[in-house]
C-alpha cells in the first residue's frame, strides 16, 4: 500500500532531484496528482505531517497555502483549537471567525470591562461548563415573580417530580462570543429549596443536583427530565440504607463523581444509575477532577503528590474480593520544600477546568452551538499550592501541566508496572509560577478554561489581573517557553478591592465582589473576547 510517506521525505527536498519510480506504482511525484487531491490526502495527516510538507518544496506548500481546509486545519493545531462539525458556516467564513477569536485573546489587555448588573444579589457563581454558568438565589426573594424586561428572563420549573413549588432559583447565564457567533441569553430554573450540590455539562445540556441522598439530571435548557437518563430522572446514590453527604459533584460524559464520607470518591453513571466505582481513595484527599472520562485525578496534600484512578479497571477489580484486589492508582510525586507539619500545613487543590474533557459538539443548548472550540486533549490541569502560616498569611503558587502529559505518563506506567512517577518523569512538562505571599483571601475555584488560567487573587497595588496561556504550538518561543502572560487591567470600581474573585468561561472573563455577608453579588463586570 502506498501512503503519503512514500511520497514525502521531510529530510530532503523534492524539487530538486526527482524520486525514482516506486516498485509497482506508476506515481513518480505527489505533485502529479490533481491538487483536489492532494488537499485530501493532506487533510489526514496531522499537524507535523502537514508543516512538513509545506517545507517539502514550493509546489507543496503553494497548494496548502492557497486551499482554505488546509489552512484552516494548520491554525485551529496551532491554537489548540476542533471544528465544530455540526456549524453551517463554510470554511473560509470559519477561517475568518478563528482569525477574530485569535486577534480578541491577543487584544484582551485592552479589552473593556461591562457592568453585569444583572448579578447583583445573586450568590457567586455555583458552576462553570463552557460558555455557562450558573447562580442561585432564595425563591422568596421579590425579584423572583416579576424580571425586568430588558433582563428578558424566563421561568422554567424542573422536573415534575419535584416540588410543585420551587424553593431555589437558579439563574442560567450564557455568555456572547462574537467570533464564535454565540449568542447572550439566560433564563431561571426553578429547583427545590433542599436542593444541595450541583454540576452542568453546557456540551450534554445537563444538570445534576442532590436532593434526599438522590441524584436529579435534568435538562440545563429547560429542567426537564434529560432524555438519555434510563430512569424517571433520578436515582438513589446507593442500594442499601446509606445516607452520606456527597460534596464537590464533578461530570463528565456519563459519569458524575462526588466526595463523600469526607475522604472516598464516587462514580455514577448518570444515564443508568448505577454505582461505578466506590471508595477510589483510601486515604485523605484534597481535591479531584476527571482527567477524561475514565480517569479521576486527585491531589493528596499530605503526601505532596497527585493520583490517577482509572474507573474502567477499578470496575472489574471491584467485582472480586477485597484481599484479590489488585488495582492501585498511579502515583505522581512533587517535588516541594520539606515543611514542619507540625507548625505549617500545605494544601494542594486541583482548580477544575470550565471546559468539559469529552465533547465532541460544541453545545446542544439551542443558540450556543459554536463553528470551533478549544481541544479537550490540550485543556489544562491547575494545582494551587498553598503553604501556611508564613509571614503575611501564606505562600502560594501554581503548577500548570497539560492533562494529556498525566494521561501518557499513566498509560506508560502500566506497561513498566511503576506505580509511583518521581518529580524528575514528568516536570519538563510542568510549569510554575512565581511564589507569591499573601494575606488569607477569599478563593476563586473557576479560574481555568481549556490551555488559559487566571492568577488569584489579583495584583492589588497595581489593579491587575494575569492570565496565563499555554498555546500547543506557539510561533513565538521567547521568555517561558510557550505560555503567554497577560495583563487585565481592573474596572475602576473593583480595583481598590482585595476581596476581587473571577471566572473564566469560554470567551469571557467575569470579576465581581460579594457583600459584607459574603453570600451575594454586590458587582460584577466581564470581558468579551
Amino acid at each position: 500500500m502506498v501512503t503519503l510517506s512514500d511520497f514525502i521525505s521531510p529530510l530532503r527536498p523534492l524539487a530538486s532531484t526527482p524520486l525514482p519510480l516506486l516498485p509497482g506504482s506508476t506515481i513518480t511525484h505527489i505533485t502529479l496528482l490533481p491538487e483536489e487531491l492532494i488537499v485530501k490526502v493532506l487533510e489526514s495527516c496531522d499537524f507535523k505531517q502537514v508543516v512538513a510538507c509545506q517545507l517539502t518544496c514550493r509546489a507543496l506548500n503553494q497548494v496548502i497555502s492557497h486551499s482554505a481546509r488546509l489552512r484552516y486545519k494548520l491554525e485551529l493545531s496551532k491554537h489548540g483549537m476542533c471544528d465544530g462539525t455540526s456549524s453551517f458556516l463554510g470554511t473560509a467564513d470559519k477561517l475568518n471567525l478563528l482569525a477574530a477569536h485569535v486577534t480578541a485573546w491577543r487584544n484582551l489587555p485592552s479589552a473593556k470591562p461591562q457592568k453585569l448588573g444583572l448579578l447583583e444579589g445573586w450568590s457567586a457563581p455555583r458552576a462553570v461548563s463552557g460558555n455557562i454558568l450558573i447562580f442561585s438565589r432564595d425563591g422568596n426573594h421579590p425579584d423572583s415573580s416579576a424580571h425586568p424586561p430588558s433582563q428578558s428572563l424566563r421561568y422554567e420549573h424542573t422536573q415534575e417530580h419535584t416540588s410543585p413549588k420551587p424553593g431555589l432559583d437558579l439563574l442560567v447565564l450564557r455568555l456572547p462570543s462574537t467570533p464564535r457567533q454565540v449568542e447572550a441569553s439566560q433564563w431561571v430554573l426553578g429547583l427545590p429549596e433542599d436542593a444541595g450540590e450541583l454540576c452542568i455539562d453546557a456540551s450534554q445540556d445537563l444538570l445534576i443536583y442532590v436532593l434526599d441522598c438522590k441524584f436529579y439530571a435534568c435538562t440545563l435548557s429547560t429542567g426537564a427530565v434529560h432524555p438519555l437518563v434510563q430512569h424517571d430522572g433520578c436515582f438513589g446514590l446507593w442500594d442499601d440504607t446509606r445516607r452520606f453527604d456527597v460534596f464537590n459533584l464533578c461530570v463528565c460524559g456519563d459519569y458524575v463523581a462526588a466526595g463523600t464520607r469526607l475522604y472516598f470518591i464516587s462514580v455514577w453513571n448518570w444515564k443508568t444509575g448505577d454505582l461505578v466505582s466506590d471508595q477510589i481513595s483510601e486515604v485523605i484527599f484534597s481535591s479531584f477532577d476527571f482527567l477524561d472520562e475514565h480517569h479521576i485525578l486527585y491531589s493528596v496534600s499530605r503526601e505532596d503528590s497527585l493520583y490517577v484512578y482509572d474507573l474502567r479497571r477499578g470496575a472489574e477489580q471491584q467485582q472480586q474480593p477485597q484481599k484479590q484486589r489488585e488495582t492501585e492508582p498511579v502515583r505522581f510525586r512533587l517535588a516541594l520544600p520539606p515543611i514542619n507539619r507540625a507548625t505549617t500545613t500545605r494544601y494542594i487543590q486541583l482548580r477544575r477546568n470550565a471546559l468539559p474533557p469529552t465533547r465532541e459538539n460544541p453545545s446542544v443548548i439551542e443558540g450556543s452551538s459554536s463553528p470551533f472550540y478549544a481541544d479537550q486533549r490540550e485543556r489544562l490541569i491547575v494545582l494551587r499550592v498553598v503553604t501556611s502560616p508564613v509571614e503575611r498569611g501564606e505562600e502560594q503558587f501554581e503548577l500548570h501541566v497539560p492533562a494529556r502529559v498525566l494521561l501518557n505518563h499513566f498509560k506508560a506506567s502500566l506497561q513498566t508496572k511503576a506505580m509511583v512517577l518521581p518529580w524528575s518523569a514528568w516536570c519538563d512538562a510542568a510549569r510554575v509560577t512565581n511564589p507569591r505571599w499573601l494575606p488569607y483571601t477569599v478563593q476563586a475555584h473557576m479560574v481555568t478554561y481549556g490551555m488559559r488560567a487566571v492568577s488569584h487573587p489579583p495584583d492589588w497595588d497595581e489593579g491587575l489581573l494575569y492570565v496565563n496561556s499555554y498555546l500547543p504550538r506557539r510561533e513565538e518561543t521567547a521568555g517561558d517557553g510557550r505560555r503567554t502572560r497577560q495583563a487585565v487591567r481592573l474596572p475602576n470600581e473593583l480595583s481598590g478591592k482585595a476581596d476581587v474573585l473571577s471566572i473564566l468561561s469560554e470567551d469571557a472573563l467575569l470579576c465581581y465582589t460579594l457583600d459584607s455577608s459574603m453570600s451575594t453579588i454586590a458587582h460584577a463586570y466581564w470581558y468579551s473576547f
